[in-house]
């Protein structure tokens, strides 16, 4: 047996495992969401899909390999290769890129008609070279494919192929970024990363002597009461789902009204937000509902004065762009005081890779002048791509640029705060149309912004996040050829995408796509670039003024929270939580965050930092239970087609 101190390797069987487990999850998440309309454990931050099939092969394969014999058996090295692809693989299917991608290339031929005219005003400022032209292939796709007609791949190939050098950098920039900023985010400033705990916990710490089969997690008592806990609970609203004289468990929600209606309140409970919740600092988590309270209120007050925001802006925090435009500003300043943070090894990085002098660190994914030229290539290819698209050449770099702050704000609100579900409070598209105006931009800039929407725009999960949760993952273990996760990232990634778009069309075409998920193929869903183009075209105006004297107030206000949480120990707001303290997503997880920290206050007041231990793995299986819980009963339902059976959503 292999010297269990020594660094172990990425193998190629891991590898191969991985590819397997991306495949899998392509076809996989795409048949869940299309045709069983599960629980859905693929669209948010924490990949429950992959943490879901990662405990299956903990439990059941990596064990009977080593009943094989040791050597079979996975090491940690590969467990952490295993786990990295299917983090990736998980993010692309559905909400992430292939489910968005294949409606919005096809659905403005699809829903073009005589009255909204976007044959003629929308269409021609849309690069037809993006877009699937055959119309009756895009007929047979909405409405299902006749008896005994192949399924046209062909109309779909060359759009698709037109996408994939934009798709690969888009791929390549975004580990680029991290690989960049790994060293800062984990050694420097010490991230918390609360969304790789429980996968950490199910591999095992390094060095620490495992018995048996499994890592100690496993043999906690607290851990498998905290899975039982939403294991029976959410089991019992499934089989309330079959039968119906079995009650169902607590409501999935309630709302609550006050103050003429202007206030609102979402009661829900979300086990996996508890567990994750109560791995965070009791200021963050105090600052995340405090400020989504306080959220709330404001908007209520902006109601009551009359001044509720009433701007064109996709997903508007509760309604209101006003709130949309503050949270833009605070994300700029985060990413921003995040840069200027890290300056020192932001100028250490661009001082080796001019010198072009080997990685500073053995566990380095690559030197520093590797690392920027992978970044300035990809995004000099997105940026190309962009301008062919229609976009001029300062208003692609400058979106890009929109785009990347955007993603790398909300990687660092998720690695920092763990919130398993969130998204940044606007589409980047609007941001550059309310700050420039579309009566500037131009028609054909205008038609390009609408289609950034598949790979930056609602950022629900992201390929960024997913890359810097496995890197973080693998700081935990010696690894000696570390490099390989670099191939593993793009290899999961393309497989799972090519994996999704091939499901996605078979099953479009089969069942037809107006009967499958209205979140993907109903008309505001897949028509979003359209009806994005032909309000602004049919509407054009100049820059927002308010727009930028909000988002102005929302910066200034990140940065007091900033300095006054760093110079001041008492302060109680962590200035991570105000850039999306507005959004829904945030507004949904405030009951279950208020509830993880009012648990771990009290822990901790009376029971200190020996009781938050040894109540800790209680916590990591709640998170692990319901994710357990959601994908068994998806396996149950795919076998007795059951459809619809809604445990959680998120």
């Amino acid at each position: 047996m292999a010297d269990e101190s020594a660094p172990s390797q990425i193998t190629f069987r891991a590898l191969l495992a991985g590819a397997l487990l991306a495949l899998l999850l392509g076809v996989g998440a795409t048949y869940e969401n299309l045709i069983i309309s599960g629980s859905p454990l693929h669209l948010d931050y924490s990949t429950p899909a992959a943490v879901f099939l990662f405990f299956l092969f903990i439990l059941l394969v990596n064990p009977l390999l080593a009943l094989l014999g040791r050597r079979w058996r996975f090491s940690q090295a590969e467990l952490v290769t295993v786990y990295l692809m299917g983090a990736v693989a998980c993010t692309l299917p559905t909400n992430g890129l292939v489910c968005v991608l294949l409606p919005h290339i096809s659905a403005g031929t699809y829903y073009a008609t005589p009255e909204n005219d976007w044959s003629g005003r929308v269409l021609p400022h849309v690069q037809g070279w993006l877009r699937v032209q055959d119309e009756q292939a895009i007929k047979w796709f909405y409405e299902g494919l006749p008896a005994g007609e192949a399924l046209p791949w062909k109309a779909w190939l060359a759009p698709l192929a037109a996408w994939a050098p934009m798709l690969l950098a888009f791929f390549g920039t975004s580990t680029a970024l991290m690989v960049l900023v790994r060293r800062q985010w984990i050694a420097s400033e010490r991230l918390a990363f609360p969304l790789v705990q429980v996968p950490l916990a199910m591999i095992g710490e390094e060095g620490k002597p495992q018995r048996g089969l499994f890592a100690e997690f496993f043999r906690t008592p607290a851990a498998w009461i905290g899975m039982a806990l939403p294991l029976v609970l959410y089991s019992q609203r499934a089989l309330h789902n079959y039968f119906l004289f079995i009650p169902d468990s607590m409501p999935i929600a309630q709302y609550f009204f006050f103050w003429d209606d202007k206030f609102r309140l979402r009661l829900s409970l979300s086990y996996a937000v508890v567990g994750f919740g109560y791995l965070l600092s009791t200021k963050l988590g105090f600052s995340i509902w405090f400020l989504g309270l306080l959220t709330s209120l404001e908007h209520a007050l902006m109601l009551h004065f009359g001044v509720p925001g009433t701007h064109r802006a996709a997903g508007n925090a509760l309604g209101s762009s006003n709130l949309v435009f503050q949270g833009f500003g605070a994300m700029v300043a985060l990413c921003l005081g995040s840069l200027w943070v890290a300056r020192g090894h932001l100028r250490e990085i661009a001082g080796r890779a001019w010198r072009g002098e080997a990685a500073a660190e053995a566990g380095d994914l690559l030197s520093c002048r590797q690392a920027v030229l992978l970044l300035a290539g990809s995004m000099g290819v997105m940026v190309v791509w962009l301008h062919l698209s229609g976009m001029n050449w300062w208003v692609a770099p400058v979106t890009l640029l929109v785009v990347l702050a955007l993603m790398y704000s909300i990687t660092r609100i998720v690695a920092e705060g763990g919130l398993a579900v969130t998204r940044p409070p606007i589409m980047p598209n609007d941001a550059l149309i309310h700050a420039f105006g579309s009566a500037f931009l131009g028609p054909q800039n205008t038609g390009a912004l609408g289609l950034i929407q598949p790979w930056g725009g609602g950022m629900r999960t992201t390929l960024m996040a997913a890359v810097i949760h496995g890197f973080r993952l693998a700081e935990n273990y010696a690894i000696a050829n570390r490099r390989w996760l670099l191939w593993a990232v793009l290899l999961a990634a393309v497989v799972a995408t090519t994996a999704a778009s091939w499901n996605v069309l078979r099953i479009g075409y089969q069942h037809g796509a107006l009967n499958l998920s209205f979140w993907f193929f109903g008309y505001e869903a897949a028509t979003e670039p359209y009806t994005f183009a032909a309000y602004h075209l049919g509407n054009p105006q100049g820059a927002t003024a308010a727009f930028w004297q909000v988002a102005g107030l929302g910066a200034l206000v990140q940065v007091l929270l900033t300095l006054a949480y760093q110079r001041f120990l008492w302060w109680p707001i962590h200035p991570i939580a105000f850039p999306v303290s507005a959004t829904w997503t945030t507004h949904h997880l405030m009951p279950s965050i208020f509830l993880a920290w009012l648990v771990k206050t009290v822990v901790l007041r009376y029971g200190g930092i020996t009781w938050y231990q040894r109540t800790r793995p209680f916590f990591l299986g709640l998170i692990l239970g319901h994710y357990v819980a959601g994908g068994l009963w998806i396996l149950i339902d795919g076998f007795t087609g059951k459809t619809a059976n809604y445990l959680f959503y998120w």
